[in-house]
């Protein structure tokens, strides 16, 4: 007789906090915008207004090859960071021609894959910036042949 009344107290009590979190579900709605336009929205927030004016569009390039920084490998002082996605990209053999293109480039003297995604450079002296830039220039040329 005892466990009943737990389990009609408790049943009581689910029943008085559906009640009560139904009475309040307003206060959490959305405020509906736009009139007759139905667009639902945060109060006083307008879609895009915190991006910027100025979006670069994305090209081929800097989705393939995504970032220069300093390599670890001994004998080799940059490493590009290339995207998994390349190969679907390139298409087949893509990143071996990835790596003979760069390979080829003016200033590399050699490099090596570490992985399907870091391609280590030995570049004494090139710029970051400028190895990205050569970089996505061969990947421009290769999506372009």
């Amino acid at each position: 007789m005892e466990s009943q009344s737990a389990h009609e107290r408790r049943a009581g009590a689910l029943e008085d906090l559906v009640h009560g979190l139904g009475q309040h579900a307003d206060e959490f709605t959305p405020a509906q915008r736009g009139g007759e336009s139905g667009q639902v929205g945060l109060p006083g927030r307008h879609p895009g207004e915190h991006m910027p004016a100025n979006v670069a569009p994305a090209s081929t390039a800097s989705t393939v090859i995504l970032d220069c920084g300093t390599s670890r490998r001994s004998g080799y002082s940059h490493v590009l960071w290339i995207s998994p996605s390349a190969d679907t990209i390139l298409g087949s053999h893509g990143r071996d021609r990835l790596g003979e293109a760069i390979g080829h480039m003016p200033g590399v003297s050699a490099c090596e894959w570490d992985g399907p995604e870091l391609l280590h450079l030995r570049a004494s002296g090139a710029d970051w910036s400028h190895l990205l830039e050569s970089a996505r220039a061969a990947v421009d040329e290769l999506t372009a042949g």
